[in-house]
């Protein structure tokens, strides 16, 4: 039997948080951390060592997703999903300049979870 793929959480809502874990434990997926913050999640990817991170981009309420995906682009091969509750056009942008793998819009469905992890893994080769 395969191993779980880890993914790491950055999300400032512990709500969703626990929600997105029940979720990730339907689809065979393994929460290997969460963080709140920018800095916190780059110590918690370097630790965890996950095989996919998904990234809220707005963390309590500054862009600071975005610097995480930005350390994700340049200093890992780790695939990153973003993940966002608005649609700001300029955030928006600056996450299109970033190599996402994909985005997932608040609220999202089980079957929306899934098809971005499943396209993350095929075109990150998870």
């Amino acid at each position: 039997m395969e191993p779980q793929k880890k993914v790491f959480f950055v999300e400032d809502n512990k709500q969703i948080a626990l929600l997105l874990s029940i979720q990730l434990a339907k689809l065979g997926y393994q929460l290997c951390g969460v963080a709140d913050n920018g800095p916190d999640a780059v110590a918690g990817i370097w630790m965890s060592k996950p095989d996919i991170v998904l990234v809220d981009i707005e963390l309590n309420g500054k862009p600071e997703g975005l610097e995480v995906g930005n350390f994700l682009d340049s200093k890992t091969d780790i695939p990153f999903i973003y993940v966002t509750g608005h649609d700001n056009p300029k955030i928006l942008e600056n996450a299109g300049k970033t190599a996402a793998k994909g985005y997932l819009t608040k609220p999202f469905s089980h079957h929306d979870l899934k098809t971005v992890l499943d396209m993350a893994q095929r075109n990150g080769e998870v």
